[in-house]
């Protein structure tokens, strides 16, 4: 009976108007274009294909700073925004990063020190940063309230970061995974509150700006809270810029904005899900148990415990609902760029094996 007014509810928010962020963003000079051999192209044009039959928006591979691989399907274009929804959520652990850098967060420290609401409760108070971030804080999720809701232009629950901090625990701290977006609306309140200011401003400023990274829109709720979780619309190019930063360890053309070693703590999985860091997944194994876990965003693409198992271990990915993606390859200097409007046959193992084998031996067969 519960599963069925979910249901209900999910179609009445389904029907109501959905917020859309359109305005173009201009094509700039930041990637130059490069060629590759004919085999190599041949490739990538089968899995453009293969993305496109799979309701594909766009396909685009940075080498370096070269786009050696740039296709638009269906009808969109270079400069036309998308919803990279749950892709959004890998922004939140790098402005983590730089908080950390600039002195004014540490990745342990407890929720409860900034948070004073959590305080005189035996669970909440024990919650951490890094236990936000990595989705083991044992919060509950709410998911019509902290997420559908969140999509809509007009919502029901006006101030989310507030509406998250009254949710009860699940489990407690560090004892279970859980995907949702109760994690990073309590962690888009602490550093509000830390920065005593609007947190998108901060990683404006910090991470968007010096790397000339543009976005559209972005979804905030009633109150004016910037969506952590899901909120993001940008294009293709603009977010390889993200993957060309997360790639280069914290460097942009030579210029070093955030510190490798504290960037690596981002491709750290936890014992409870060894494939997902801070809010970045990893081509990292995982057990039967864990994959039980996994949300419906990447259920599919862990093949026998990996995303691809012959790909080099720091394959690092941000995913979205509808399949959009943002592959990052350090190993191979490549950042890859997938967005799309859902299919339920889309794979990424059988995408990435398309791309990569002509780039590393031949992925195993599932």
């Amino acid at each position: 009976m519960g599963k069925l007014i979910i249901l209900c509810m999910i179609m009445l928010l389904s029907a109501c108007s959905y917020l859309h962020y359109d305005m173009p963003i201009p094509i700039d000079g930041t990637f130059s274009k490069a060629q590759v051999d004919a085999e190599t192209a041949g490739r990538y044009q089968a899995a453009s294909e293969y993305s496109a039959n799979r309701h594909g928006k766009a396909v685009l591979i940075i080498q370096g700073y070269d786009i050696v691989w740039e296709q638009y399907q269906n009808g969109h274009r270079a400069e036309m925004p998308h919803h990279i929804f749950s892709g959004t959520k890998s922004f939140a652990g790098i402005m983590a990063v730089a908080a950390v850098a600039d002195g004014f967060l540490k990745l342990d420290e407890k929720v409860s020190d900034t948070i004073s609401e959590f305080r005189d409760d035996p669970l909440k108070s024990q919650i951490t940063v890094r236990q936000l971030l990595n989705f083991t804080s044992g919060l509950h999720d709410s998911f019509l309230w902290l997420t559908w809701d969140g999509l809509l232009e007009d919502q029901s629950e006006e101030n989310k970061y507030a509406y998250a901090l009254t949710l009860g625990m699940k489990s407690a701290p560090g004892t279970m995974f859980r995907y949702s977006s109760s994690h990073l609306m309590v962690f888009g309140e602490l550093m509000r509150r830390k920065l005593l200011g609007d947190p998108l401003s901060y990683l404006d400023r910090r991470i968007f700006q010096p790397i000339g990274f543009h976005y559209a829109g972005w979804h905030r709720d009633s109150v004016g809270n910037p969506l952590f979780p899901y909120g993001a619309w940008t294009t293709a190019r603009e977010w390889a810029k993200f993957g060309v930063l997360v790639r280069d360890q914290g460097t942009w053309k030579g210029v070093q904005l955030l510190p490798p070693k504290l960037l690596a703590d981002c491709m750290v999985g936890s014992e409870l899900m060894p494939a997902y860091g801070l809010t970045f997944w990893l081509n990292h194994k995982i057990s039967e148990k864990q994959a039980e876990f996994l949300p419906s965003v990447l259920n599919r693409a862990f093949t026998k415990g990996y995303i691809a198992s012959s790909l080099p271990s720091d394959l690092i990915v941000a995913a979205g609902y509808q399949d959009n993606r943002l592959y990052i390859i350090p190993s191979l200097n490549l950042v890859i760029v997938r967005l799309g409007t859902g299919d339920r046959d889309f794979s990424d193992y059988q995408f990435l094996n398309m791309l990569m084998s002509s780039i590393v031996n031949k992925l195993e067969s599932p």
